[in-house]
């Protein structure tokens, strides 16, 4: 049978800590692992948007006659391969046919040209507001120098279509989510735990409380005998054992033990019931004198 104490009612076992965290950290974990997986795969195609062999869109070399380039409306990066020591270049506006002034330079862009087997120098930054015509004339200072053309390519729009790629976008996606729910998976984990700890000291310190109640419980009643079993049966109450208390008194000359009463063999009131009757009247004239009285 199920005991129902103190002890028992007031104890509750511990709640079952939420398999939750752990799911969120084993999921951040396996989408970061992915996105950094992802991430090796499209490191070449990342590498292209930053060659100007593979983003620009015009290329003017030394001694070739050419027209203006239209450019349209941003910052164009002009990078030339190795060095650029021998390049003299000029960058003119043409409108209606007719060179209209001298292309702004100096403006501000995220692209940098970044290669593995090539070294490009960066010449100027054009600054285009709307869709224009440029002349280029490129000038070489020696006569054996300027074999490399000069690359035109517009930073602002190579590093927008960088941005919306969507490879790029889903390896991004995974590995920020798998950053964010490692440490959040993590934090609830040591949450729980502290709190799986909490209880733990709770339910001992209620054990430690319980323990000098449970101690002062009363000794269990004696086992009846057969005899007082039989007794009980038949409708007669069985004698109770009398406990004769063994502790010695603390006086030598006094026992402070308590004694049980003798009880007395006489009882009842002290007039005795007469033993004449109609048929066996006194001899006497006694009676009289007790009615005259």
């Amino acid at each position: 049978m199920k005991e129902h104490g103190p002890l028992g009612e007031n104890m509750q076992p511990a709640p079952v800590a939420s398999a939750w965290p752990k799911r969120i950290l084993i999921t951040g974990i396996a989408l970061a692992l992915i996105g950094l997986t992802t991430l090796t795969f499209i490191m070449g195609s990342i590498g292209d948007y930053y060659d100007p062999r593979e983003t620009s869109e015009h290329s003017v070399e030394f001694g070739e006659t050419t027209g203006p380039i239209e450019l349209s409306s941003g910052c164009w990066v002009v990078n030339i391969e190795d060095s650029a020591k021998d390049y003299t270049i000029t960058y003119q506006l043409i409108e209606n046919g007719e060179v209209a002034g001298d292309v702004d330079e100096g403006c501000r862009t995220d692209f940098q040209a970044q290669t593995a087997d090539v070294d490009f120098v960066t010449v100027t930054e054009l600054d285009i507001d709307e869709k224009s015509e440029v002349l280029v004339k490129i000038t070489c200072e020696s006569d054996d120098g300027c074999e490399n053309p000069v690359l035109f390519t517009n930073g602002d729009a190579v590093i927008g279509s960088m941005m919306m790629d969507p490879w790029l976008l889903i390896t991004a996606g995974l590995c920020c989510v798998g950053f964010i729910f490692v440490p959040l998976g993590w934090l609830l984990i040591s949450i729980n735990r502290g709190h799986a700890n909490k209880v733990h000291i709770s339910q001992n310190q209620i054990v430690s409380a319980m323990q000098p109640l449970e101690n002062q419980r009363p000794a269990e009643q004696e086992i009846l005998t057969t005899d007082q079993l039989y007794k009980l049966v038949r409708g007669e109450v069985p004698e109770e054992r009398e406990q004769v208390s063994s502790v010695p008194s603390p006086f030598a000359n006094a026992d402070t033990r308590v004694k049980k009463p003798v009880a007395s063999k006489e009882g009842g009131s002290i007039n005795k019931a007469s033993s004449f009757t109609h048929e066996n009247p006194p001899t006497d004239e006694s009676w009289k004198s007790w009615d005259e009285s």
